[in-house]
């Protein structure tokens, strides 16, 4: 025992788990066998109650209803106007018995809108020689007909009656056996087959038999679910039928078809659900059939299990102690590729984003830093431009040669507040509020410098935006290459443009311009070289713009930093993308 105990705890925890799964297996099946042989009877005494109780449903709406056109006819044929039309019309003038009839008229609409089953409803007044419908109205009628209706009244045996395949409630005031004697007045109600067979293909199509309604003994009045109706079906009624709160429901079989018949002896009708004995034993061989497939899907499950069991758990094991292996030799480029949802999935994504991350921090300790270093040097040293400082100078001097004093004040305003920005070294961020100020003090000391060759359309910037942290020193470098490279030469119509965009989780600064020296194979080498990561220095013209792109994608990201793209206005358009709606503003600062 010790020994087999000693064997046990020893071995993979693969084979404990396949051993595990059979011992589970095997009781599930032994008791799914029991539950099968079980469960075969009471399906098929469960699939005759519903046949039945699909019997008693119908009846208990067919039974409602009939009932209700019952009492509906009673009370009508006791109306004053219905009932004294025929006496009262030797008295009455022309104008008023058509008043009457078209009052009948409206009534017998009203009766028609209670009930789905009426098709309609007639009023034959034989002194009158005249007949009211609900549907065709009033019109005048021949003896031969009230009285051919009048003598069908009772022929199914019951309060309805059968007249030109139709169903009808009947009655007459006066009663009388003699037809041919002329009543006051015969009020009838004559029903829908279609609604009949409607309601019994309703009930038919969920279970899959076949419902017919039979009134009369035998087949006198016969309605079928189906349109090829079972013609050998018939209906016998019993000599007696038993008193019983519910009626009684017969089963017959004929040929290969079982036949459950439901008797209502009030109103005389059969009502008959008819199923193949193939249908009522499908389900039964199809739990046979499912036993053998249990037993078959049973060993497949075994083996399948067994198989997943090693690919599941110790293939992803090995994958995962292989990337730690290859991380702790130092390869920070390794990859766990996955699609799982699992705990492995979990994992590996965690592997996954820690080696990320710790390649992130390498770049961003060592190669970011040379990088930004460099970029941050090239932009420290051409921060003062003697060129730009000696055009400035320039500028006042011709102002002051023109005695211009408020304007060699605004000019030197704007100048101090520019190379005051420009000099504070202390800080490497800043609000987006004070990089576009800078950048707008320096567009004006351009405006001034250039005059009306130069229009501004500056758009004013939410305030919300404002408080956007970026790089000290984004925004003017892309404003003075718009005046060196797109304005400088311009004789008139310059036009420098900024606007704002936002997505969800963006800001996007537009900066364009309406230059015309702007080739496409410079638009395309400029998109180019702003889509990688890193500044190319060999190419001067451009260069201020890649430094910008590289210290922004540092700060924020590579999904964010500059874009280039051909403006409406003909020349280049600059996009500053950075962070926006907080959440990932913030994440940003917290990275960093």
């Amino acid at each position: 025992m010790r020994h087999f105990w000693g064997n046990w705890r020893s071995r993979s925890i693969v084979v404990k788990l396949m051993i595990a799964f059979v011992l589970v297996m095997l009781p599930l099946y032994v008791i799914s066998m029991v539950i099968t042989y079980s469960s075969s009877k009471q399906m098929q005494s469960e699939v005759e109650t519903a046949h039945e109780s699909k019997l008693h449903f119908y009846h208990n709406h067919l039974q409602f209803e009939l009932e209700r056109m019952s009492d509906l006819i009673n009370e009508f044929s006791f109306d004053e106007q219905m009932s004294t039309l025929s006496t009262r019309a030797a008295i009455m003038s022309g104008y008023e018995v058509t008043a009457s009839l078209n009052n009948i008229h409206q009534k017998l609409k009203q009766i028609m809108v209670t009930s789905p089953y009426i098709n309609d409803v007639v009023y034959y007044v034989p002194g009158l020689h005249k007949r009211v419908s609900a549907v065709d109205g009033i019109r005048s009628v021949e003896d031969e007909e009230w009285k051919e209706l009048l003598a069908t009244m009772g022929n199914l045996n019951g309060e309805l009656s059968s007249w030109n395949d139709d169903l009808y409630f009947l009655k007459s005031n006066p009663y009388n056996m003699n037809h041919e004697e002329a009543p006051n007045f015969i009020l009838g109600i004559r029903l829908s087959a279609d609604e009949f067979k409607h309601r019994l293909q309703q009930l038919s199509d969920s279970g899959g038999s076949e419902l017919t309604l039979s009134f009369g003994q035998g087949r006198d009045m016969f309605i079928s679910s189906a349109d090829d109706a079972i013609d050998a079906l018939e209906v016998h009624w019993p000599d007696e039928l038993p008193v019983q709160d519910s009626p009684l429901v017969t089963r017959s079989a004929a040929g290969d078809m079982l036949h459950y018949t439901l008797y209502d002896a009030e109103h005389y009708f059969a009502l008959t659900s008819s199923i193949a004995e193939s249908v009522l034993e499908a389900p039964l061989e199809q739990y046979k059939l499912w036993l053998w497939v249990t037993t078959l899907i049973s060993i497949v499950i075994i083996i399948a299990f067994s198989l997943s069991i090693y690919k599941s758990i110790h293939k992803p094991l090995s994958a995962l102690v292989k990337g730690f292996r290859m991380a702790e030799q130092g390869q920070t480029d390794v990859r766990i590729p996955h699609s799982r949802r699992d705990e492995f999935g979990y994992l590996y994504s965690r592997f996954n984003h820690m080696i990320e991350r710790l390649h992130a921090l390498i770049e961003e300790n060592y190669v970011a830093r040379i990088r930004t270093s460099e970029a941050e040097l090239k932009h420290l040293q051409s921060q003062i431009q003697p060129h730009f400082l000696y055009n400035s100078l320039f500028s006042i001097k011709q102002m002051a040669e023109v005695e211009n004093v408020e304007l060699i004040q605004e000019f030197t305003d704007y100048l101090g507040q520019y190379f005051r920005y420009m000099s504070r070294d202390s800080q490497t961020e800043v609000s987006l509020k004070e990089e576009i100020q800078h950048a707008q003090i320096y567009a004006a000391i351009q405006k001034i410098r250039f005059g009306p060759r130069v229009q501004l359309q500056m758009e004013e910037m939410n305030l919300e935006y404002g408080k956007i942290a970026v790089p000290r020193v984004t925004i003017q470098p892309i404003v003075e290459n718009v005046f060196e490279h797109a304005l400088s030469k311009r004789s008139r119509g310059g036009i420098l443009k900024m606007s704002y965009q936002t997505s969800p989780d963006k800001l996007s600064i537009l900066i364009e311009d309406d230059g015309d020296d702007l080739s496409e194979v410079a638009m395309d080498r400029l998109r180019l070289s702003l889509q990688h990561t890193a500044a190319r220095h060999d190419e001067g013209e451009i260069t201020g713009l890649l430094n910008v792109n590289q210290r922004l994608r540092i700060r924020f990201g590579p999904e964010y930093g500059l874009a280039a793209e051909r403006s409406d206005l003909g020349g280049l358009r600059i996009i500053i993308s950075v962070p926006w709606k907080g959440e990932n503003h913030d994440a940003a600062h917290a990275d960093r």
